[in-house]
């Protein structure tokens, strides 16, 4: 890991972050959440207004943590990476409208996958239809303007992207998940993506989904209380599964360079 990272430029911080948001375009090319070049991640430099994202052109199994594009808030790029590529204004768009006004969130995926995209397409509001369902409360709902690449929809879209919500159905398009960390932020599109499949599977893109299936308030404020404290007391949300798939990757001789603990170096024989 320290050979790795010693050739990615930056501070420690950014190395670091740089690791991360690479090996989290590696996943979301894993579980096929990717579509060709488009869809976007994104994660805050720490300590910065700067934030990092795809060379749009490359495919997500191929993006490098020296090969990410460093840009701030108005679109400069302060680092181009180690590639030819810029980044894609849609992506710019819709992220530095986030990033500018979710100070909570560092970390954002919009992915569009067929599940995401029939129910962004056919369904008013997603409601509590399976377990995956209790971390996603609540979500938020942009409307379908075009392919975003006017900078008058990021207002609104900020708009209609407020605390604490961190999954965004943008109608029409696809998902969105933030996060304070690209962990966190993973963990919850792997949910919301399964919940959209769901609804898919299950037929309720075109029907009401029958009230005795519901999951109660009750039951999400139980579940969320007593998941949070037995399993995160001392983790953050998504770091153990994001850390688990990023093991795989490695054990596969991927080098990703992601900052793990020191059990799982111990593991890796590093």
């Amino acid at each position: 890991k320290q050979w790795y990272q010693r050739r990615v430029r930056g501070s420690a911080a950014e190395c670091a972050a740089r690791c991360r948001l690479a090996t989290a375009y590696h996943l979301v090319s894993r579980q096929r959440w990717d579509e060709l070049i488009y869809g976007h991640l994104t994660l805050r430099v720490p300590g910065t207004e700067h934030f990092l994202i795809n060379p749009f052109g490359m495919p997500y199994s191929l993006i490098t943590a020296r090969s990410l594009v460093k840009v701030d808030l108005e679109g400069n790029v302060i680092d181009p990476g180690c590639t030819q590529f810029t980044f894609q204004r849609t992506g710019y768009v819709i992220h530095s409208a986030i990033h500018e006004t979710r100070r909570d969130l560092n970390a954002l995926i919009h992915i569009h996958t067929a599940p995401g995209m029939a129910v962004a397409s056919s369904v008013d509001r997603l409601q509590l239809v399976c377990q995956h369902s209790v971390f996603l409360e609540p979500i938020s709902y942009h409307p379908y303007r075009g392919i975003v690449v006017d900078d008058s929809e990021r207002e609104e879209l900020a708009a209609n992207f407020q605390p604490p919500s961190k999954c965004l159905v943008m109608r029409n398009h696809g998902l969105l998940t933030g996060g304070r960390s690209i962990e966190e932020a993973f963990l919850l599109m792997y949910y919301l993506h399964a919940v959209c499949k769901v609804y898919v599977d299950a037929g309720y893109t075109h029907r009401e989904v029958p009230g005795r299936f519901l999951v109660s308030q009750e039951a999400i404020e139980r579940s969320v209380r007593d998941t949070v404290a037995r399993n995160f007391a001392e983790v953050t949300f998504g770091v153990l599964d994001f850390q688990a798939m990023a093991l795989e990757l490695d054990r596969e001789g991927m080098c990703t360079g992601y900052p793990y603990g020191d059990d799982i170096e111990t593991l890796l024989g590093r």
